[in-house]
């Protein structure tokens, strides 16, 4: 419990500091490329799919580069190379499915076509979702945005282990993860709603700037609470398949990468989606 507490502390002073400095270009894209990448190595170490250095690491710098997607493409753009961020994803998605087929083909003695079709899904995933919250930051409310997405996804772990270590009694999926509980569950979204809203009254006081859309944020962090359940179920669904505990080891308390981050893999996106059909944070005129 108090190595929990005590990495879940550093863990937000590092995002404190993340949140400052995000202005800063290219701080949160090598942010979220080194998150991409630390969470793919860890679930790609855990299926033991892939025991091929030179593979592992393709598909690492794969995860790396698509955080600066964006920048890629404005720099081309630069050179004449003309390509929308839509299509220049495209291209790199492309180029990696294209890499492991023709691993697939040197290699199929070693590698099965269900083998690199789960390297090329956690490949995908883990970096577009994480990618987008450099896309929200991008929208109006810029880091306060990436703060709501972090702070929904932690505030949810929070509740649901705090609900679900005082009053758990009845088994949410005991299946998968035997750990949760209903009353866990409705932890997830008081603690979730309780805090956003607390952080965005916060924000609404003290930055003159910025307003606060609260019906948004509500609806917004109602749904993002369940999307932090079911990230943290996905990632339990992995670890039950390939008979592990947790991802990793590295943040003490709390496993590896992937397993502080599986949340808010699923709360990134969500979030960004619904930001671009409404702003939580508006500024003033």
């Amino acid at each position: 419990m108090k190595s929990r507490l005590f990495s879940s502390v550093i863990l937000m002073a590092a995002m404190a500091v993340l949140i400052f400095f995000c202005h800063v270009p290219l701080v949160l894209n090598l942010f979220v490329a080194f998150l991409s990448a630390a969470a793919l190595y860890e679930v790609l170490i855990v299926t033991k799919y892939v025991e091929s250095k030179a593979l592992t690491s393709i598909s690492m710098l794969f995860a790396f580069i698509i955080p600066f997607i964006s920048e890629i493409s404005r720099l081309l753009s630069t050179i004449g190379v003309h390509f929308e961020l839509g299509n220049a994803l495209f291209v790199m998605i492309f180029l990696y499915a294209v890499v492991l087929f023709i691993t697939l083909m040197c290699s199929y003695k070693t590698y099965s076509l269900e083998h690199l079709s789960l390297v090329f899904l956690m490949s995908v995933i883990i970096p577009c979702f994480f990618t987008t919250m450099i896309f929200a930051h991008r929208l109006t409310g810029d880091r306060w945005n990436i703060v709501l997405v972090i702070l929904c996804a932690w505030a949810s772990d929070a509740g649901g282990y705090i609900f679900g270590r005082l009053f758990g009694r009845h088994k949410l999926t005991p299946n998968i993860s035997p750990k949760k509980t209903v009353e866990g569950a409705v932890g997830t979204v008081l603690i979730s709603v309780g805090a956003c809203v607390v952080f965005a009254y916060c924000v609404d006081t003290f930055v003159t700037t910025i307003t606060v859309n609260y019906f948004y944020l509500i609806i917004y962090v109602l749904i993002g609470a369940v999307c932090a359940m079911f990230g943290d179920l996905v990632a339990s669904l992995i670890k039950r398949n390939f008979g592990v505990k947790d991802f990793g080891k590295l943040i003490p308390g709390h496993g590896g990468i992937m397993d502080r981050f599986d949340s808010v893999l699923f709360v990134a996106p969500l979030m960004y989606i619904a930001m671009t059909m409404g702003a939580v944070f508006v500024e003033k005129l």
